[in-house]
């Protein structure tokens, strides 16, 4: 069992791996909250390793993440390396009695989400996948939204009913769909991630919120169509007929927002648009629009909502043209990096549940993984209630 003690109140932390998204996010956010100690960082380039330790003032650093596991004082463990070196390493953490947050995917293959979760079983450590756009204020507020939205789906007095006290209700009218459109640049991509392709890299994350947004619906066939490299189409189907589609482009421009999620549910309809904002329609109750501004103080305007985006992709684009520049980035929008790390903190110290568990996250990624080899044979498969979490070893 996990050797963390509950009543701990600040954690010390320990980050695995230092590439971009650690130096970006968990390190800086670890450093940042007020719960957490950064007490280690591991990697193999040596030179990133000390710019790190020197910048946040980490006192212990390795080469070798087995050096920190032996550590008795370490509470959780970020993992930020290649998912193919995942299993090994949450196994080692999780047998050493340590929390772990790991990035998304969780695993690149069906062996190791077993693996993974059988320790996580047998260990009763806190678990946490980085699926953090669950943990994004845009996101969190749309799925409260959808979920009392279910509980009472009174229709509004101005939808016109032409005949449907005429006849039967239709099994389609209790469905939901999802679309989850990906805007992509491909310039932007390093080398590593055209091996397996935006599927495998990317596209966690969205079908994680296609499963999020369709509760306990269980998906039971998916069809990939396309390249899985980077421009493709992924239809998931659910038990009761429901339907996520997600078109994922990589020949686009991130001067354009990347994500635009819309649900339609029971008459209404709720956008997400690029997490900075969500608009409404068919709920009385609900206003039309809420808008989010970006965190990230890079960000050429902090006006809020979408037009704030657009505002900051246009100045920039001017400033880098006037400076003959192409290092060019917008301000994103709150994806919830820090506050699903900060969730699953309150939950190591006994206060909540992890925002995304290893039993959620293997659903996902059994499902993307299902994804990948539906592109590769070209045809919609099924996915059986022994895919949905694989029996653990």
């Amino acid at each position: 069992m996990s050797q963390i003690d509950a009543s701990i109140r600040t954690l010390n932390v320990g980050v695995i791996g230092c590439g971009m998204l650690a130096s970006t996010t968990h390190i800086p956010n670890s450093a940042a909250n007020p719960g957490l100690n950064l007490r280690w960082l591991c990697d193999i380039n040596a030179p990133l390793l000390r710019e790190q330790a020197e910048r946040y003032g980490v006192e212990h650093t390795t080469a070798d993440y087995h050096a920190l596991l032996q550590d008795p004082a370490l509470d959780l463990v970020v993992l930020a390396t290649t998912h193919t070196l995942r299993a090994e390493a949450i196994e080692a953490a999780a047998r050493a009695g340590k929390a772990v947050y790991v990035e998304k995917p969780m695993a690149g293959s069906t062996q190791d989400v077993a693996r993974i979760l059988t320790v996580v079983r047998e260990t009763g450590i806190p678990f946490c996948v980085g699926h953090n756009r669950r943990s994004a204020p845009a996101i969190m507020d749309a799925a409260d939204i959808l979920r009392r939205w279910r509980a009472n789906p009174a229709i509004p007095p101005w939808r016109f009913d032409r005949n449907s006290t005429l006849r039967p209700r239709l099994p389609e009218e209790d469905q939901t769909c999802v679309m989850i459109r990906v805007n992509d640049d491909v310039l932007t991509w390093k080398p590593w991630a055209f091996a397996d392709g935006a599927i495998i890299n990317e596209m966690t994350h969205f079908i994680d919120l296609a499963n999020l947004f369709m509760g306990e619906l269980r998906p039971v066939e998916v069809y990939t169509m396309g390249s899985a490299r980077f421009n493709f189409t992924i239809i998931i189907r659910y038990e009761d007929g429901s339907l996520a589609t997600l078109p994922h482009s990589a020949v686009g421009t991130l001067d354009y927002p990347k994500e635009l999620v819309e649900i339609t549910c029971g008459g209404a309809m709720i956008a997400i648009d690029h997490c900075m904002e969500i608009r409404v329609t068919g709920i009385a109750d609900e206003p039309f629009r809420r808008v989010y501004a970006s965190p990230d103080p890079r960000a050429a305007t902090q006006r809020p909502g979408i037009e704030g985006f657009y505002d900051s992709a246009q100045q920039l684009i001017q400033e880098r043209l006037r400076e003959g520049r192409n290092d060019f980035f917008i301000g994103g929008p709150d994806k919830g990096h820090y506050q699903h790390l900060d969730r699953f903190a309150a939950c190591v110290r006994g206060d909540g549940p992890s925002p995304c568990d290893a039993e959620e996250a293997a659903k996902s990624t059994m499902l993307v993984l299902k994804a990948y080899e539906s592109c590769r044979l070209g045809m919609p498969l099924p996915f059986g209630p022994d895919e949905y979490l694989p029996i653990a070893l």
